[in-house]
């Protein structure tokens, strides 16, 4: 699938690889540094350090956005093409869904219950955030795909300018709906905000013929400007109000500071010429690339067993456990999707 899995044989683009390969990375630091943000440990030395590693992978959802956005837009996107990406989500996501609801059911009630159960899983279909915070990605990829025809006749029709003038708005209302402005104007410009920025976002970046906009060094720039907004907005933010603030973290939500890191990454990579590398180093990232997805769906789960389960904690230093549990969860992560895309009756949903 593209979004997932983009293979063209010997033209293979490995920048896209990469950056799918350090998104996943970016999301599952997100997810294993989540438990120090405890409203119990603020301003202790583990807060600190959970808000680091926090702030250092916020833009990995906003990444993969921006590559299904390199990817898909480039193309004209028939409206028959759009069931078969659905489909090619959905499918891998409904399994994962149903394991998730099933763990989480066990975990509430200590009795099985048909009628319960079949209440329960009709909740999470509908709201699947419920059992697993980070299945709100797969909804909203699955509108962007919806629209995915509608936008790119505009965009192959959109002159330059027209494009940045979207762009430029969307930036604006976002960080008007970021700054929690009691605005009435903005409830009627919010067409304007969520991830269909980021999917325009990568195409445009793709398109754009700026020298700044192909240089790694302004790429850092944003991400590092990006990363200390991120931590140095939460500890002061928090400092604030005296207690724990995520306002930079919101999930879902258009953030100036992910906006910046991912950018920023976006640029770097883009620009630096995988090719070069050896072979065995770009196997490697088409390796996670392609299993990118699969991991994405089945990486909580592996992350409750790590800290619920097994309690695992590296000498009660945070920046250790973080790290480790991050290296240890994508390696069996990997490991099992592409051990379930060997097996014929789990291959269609591991997410290759």
């Amino acid at each position: 699938m593209e979004f997932f899995n983009f293979d063209v044989g010997k033209n293979r683009i490995y920048n896209v690889d990469w950056l799918k390969t350090i998104a996943i990375l970016a999301v599952l630091l997100l997810h294993c540094s989540s438990k120090y943000l405890m409203p119990d440990f603020v301003f202790q030395p583990n807060w600190y350090c959970g808000v680091f590693f926090e702030s250092l992978s916020r833009f990995g959802v906003p990444l993969f956005i921006m590559v299904s956005g390199f990817l898909i837009l480039r193309k004209d996107q028939p409206i028959s093409s759009v069931p078969r990406r659905i489909k090619r989500v959905l499918i891998p996501f409904i399994f994962w869904l149903v394991v998730y609801v099933i763990a989480k059911f066990a975990m509430i009630y200590h009795s099985f219950d048909l009628i319960q159960f079949g209440y329960f899983l009709i909740q999470a279909f509908l709201d699947p955030t419920i059992v697993s915070i980070e299945f709100w990605f797969v909804y909203m990829i699955v509108g962007l795909y919806i629209f995915s025809p509608i936008i790119t006749t505009w965009l192959h029709n959109a002159e330059i300018y027209e494009i940045e003038y979207f762009l430029i708005v969307w930036a604006l209302i976002s960080f008007v709906g970021f700054s929690n402005v009691d605005f009435l104007l903005y409830d009627y410009l919010k067409y304007f905000t969520g991830s269909i920025g980021y999917f325009i976002l990568g195409y445009y970046l793709y398109i754009k013929q700026k020298s700044v906009l192909k240089n790694k060094n302004f790429g850092l720039v944003l991400f590092v400007a990006g990363t200390l907004l991120s931590f140095l907005g939460t500890v002061l933010s928090s400092m604030a109000i005296g207690g724990q603030s995520l306002l930079f973290f919101n999930l879902g939500d258009v953030t100036p500071n992910a906006c910046l890191q991912a950018i920023g990454m976006f640029i770097i990579v883009l620009n630096t010429d995988c090719e070069k590398y050896s072979k065995s180093v770009n196997n490697a990232f088409v390796f996670c690339s392609i299993g990118s997805y699969g991991v994405y769906l089945a990486n909580v789960l592996f992350i409750n067993i790590f800290d619920k389960i097994l309690s695992f904690n590296v000498m009660g230093n945070a920046a250790l456990t973080i790290v480790l549990e991050c290296i240890a969860v994508f390696i069996i992560c990997n490991i099992f999707i592409r051990l379930m895309s060997k097996v014929p009756v789990l291959e269609k949903f591991s997410g290759i």
